[in-house]
């Protein structure tokens, strides 16, 4: 019997057991929506303005005040991972968007998979969970309700992949060289038709020639600083109104594609009118075996890098936020129903306030360049014979030469720790023999190294910056990566039958939160994850 019809017959076999269980109880279907690099202070500063779905889920949900990404270095990648498998990094292996391969001697990608080409570009980097060490939501869904559908949609690959797991029924990114939602061959062979016919539109194409202008006069925009800002992008296109347009100067439709148009809100919108299609055209929530969608809001993040968090730019893509979400929640009441769906919004990670906007105020903040911290690591080698070969990634990742001995290894990685420490935008250096020996709360942010630690992924010696140092080569924007609040620190809202509204000041990790939809959904992970289920949220009435 060939391997084929041994698969048929198991597939037939498991689709026949799931025909005899009794149906889930609960919601038809659960959209986990995460905004990239949403800060949770935007629910506060912004709350008088909203009245749209952001207004709706703070004033129906269960909004945790104090929930955190609990690992430390906070990325996309691992921060979209940490929601969907209900494990930390040290666990499910997404470190960060890259790591060093030692093996191949180069910087591999999250989610690449040479083996698994895109639909229609062959010439495309592969794509897939493939690196991902631990299943997710959507894989326990899929194990107890074979029917139930699981789809995942964003504009960067790493978060529509980290979503959406092992075994979903699509997965969608957008492709930043031609504007379009995209697939590998790892999900499916070919595009459904409504896919084809999203795509034929040239949707994010008609955007071209728009100016994003505010929602409301300048004078309304009290909760951010001034428009002109000079750290800002590049420090000349800093001002509304900003012409999304591709043009020559600036690398065409590939610039556009790639550039211009993320830094808007409407690469988010678009995002949002395709899972309004996959919802219609693949009809989730239509019966009694729950669903689920993943949403993840990319544009946020490229928003954010470009203009901080206290720019009108970050104002004015959130007010906008509030008005698209709210034409999807009104969409998923007239298709779902309003009682059949459960809304989850958090975040993968936060963002630093620019360095210059903090220093204002006289709270310091200051600018860290990474090359002075290559130079400290390439002086505390130049004595050393048997010196690694040396990759920033991380922190500092270290390729020994063959027949270099244990304690050698030990010994260097320790001393590159130490000179690390001396310099003024360093909190901290923990080398990777630190971290696998044990926990060690005394020392700052230790457990959350070990959280983000994964052997033969994570570098040899772990960077903790200062709090008001961006490490970065950078004049301009902001980023994260970093433990400190205001990256670990994201907004975590339940909102659907059964959740009853309030404000929770109890502790909460992003790794709890695919434990908690478990529970409302009546399934179980696959085997032990390092979240809980959040009390007060993670069981049906």
């Amino acid at each position: 019997m060939t391997i084929r019809w041994q698969s048929a017959i198991v597939i037939l076999a498991l689709l026949t057991l799931s025909a005899c269980r009794p149906a889930l109880e609960g919601p038809r279907l659960v959209v986990v929506i995460a905004v990239d690099q949403m800060r949770p202070d935007y629910l506060d500063r912004f709350d008088d303005r909203f009245t749209g779905g952001l207004a709706r889920l703070l004033r129906d949900g269960a909004v945790f005040t104090d929930a955190y990404q609990d690992h430390a270095l906070t990325e996309t990648a691992p921060g979209h991972a940490a929601i969907s498998t209900g494990d930390f990094p040290s666990s499910n292996g997404i470190v960060q968007n890259n790591w060093y391969d030692r093996s191949t001697h180069r910087t591999v990608y999250s989610f690449d998979d040479p083996a698994a080409p895109i639909v229609g570009i062959p010439d495309a980097p592969g794509r897939s969970p493939a690196n991902m060490k631990t299943t997710t939501l959507g894989d326990w869904l899929k194990r107890r309700s074979p029917p139930s559908r699981v789809f995942s949609v964003a504009i960067k690959d790493r978060a529509a992949i980290a979503m959406g797991g092992k075994r979903p029924d699509g997965v969608y990114w957008y492709h930043t060289a031609t504007g379009h939602f995209v697939t590998s061959v790892y999900y499916r062979p070919d595009y459904p038709d409504w896919v084809a016919r999203f795509n034929a539109a040239e949707p994010a194409a008609g955007y071209n020639g728009t100016r994003w202008e505010r929602l409301y006069p300048e004078s309304a925009y009290a909760a951010s600083r001034e428009d002109d800002f000079a750290p800002e992008f590049d420090g000349r296109t800093t001002t509304f109104p900003h012409l999304i347009e591709a043009r020559e100067d600036d690398g065409g439709w590939h610039g556009f594609y790639g550039g211009t148009f993320l830094r808007s809100p409407f690469a988010d919108g678009l995002t949002l009118a395709f899972a309004r299609d996959l919802v219609t055209n693949e009809q989730l929530g239509t019966d009694d075996r729950p669903d689920l969608l993943f949403i993840g809001l990319s544009a946020a993040d490229y928003v954010g890098h470009a203009y901080g968090p206290y720019s009108q730019e970050v104002e004015d893509y959130y007010l906008r936020l509030d008005l698209q979400l709210d034409s999807l929640f009104v969409f998923l009441d007239q298709t779902v129903g309003r009682a059949n769906y459960i809304v989850t919004l958090t975040a993968d990670h936060g963002v630093m306030t620019m360095p210059e906007e903090s220093a204002r105020p006289g709270f310091g903040g200051t600018r860290a360049s990474r090359r002075g911290l290559d130079s400290l690591v390439m002086r505390a080698l130049a004595t050393d014979s048997t010196a690694p070969t040396i990759a920033m990634s991380g922190g500092v990742v270290m390729d020994f030469p063959p027949g270099t001995s244990e304690q050698t290894q030990i010994d260097t990685r320790r001393a590159v720790a130490t000179a690390l420490r001396q310099s003024p935008a360093v909190l901290e250096a923990y080398a990777s023999d630190e971290l696998v020996a044990g926990p060690d709360s005394s020392r700052p942010y230790f457990d959350a190294y070990r959280r983000s630690f994964y052997p033969g992924r994570s570098a040899d010696v772990m960077i903790v910056p200062r709090e008001d140092v961006l490490i970065t080569n950078s004049p301009r924007g902001t980023s994260h990566g970093s433990p400190h609040p205001h990256d670990t620190h994201v907004p975590l809202v339940f909102t659907g039958p059964g959740i009853a509204p309030g404000r929770h000041t109890e502790r909460a990790r992003t790794v709890d939160i695919a434990p908690t939809l478990a529970a409302l959904l009546g399934v179980r992970p696959v085997g032990m994850v390092d979240g809980r289920v959040l009390e007060g949220v993670g069981s049906r009435e």
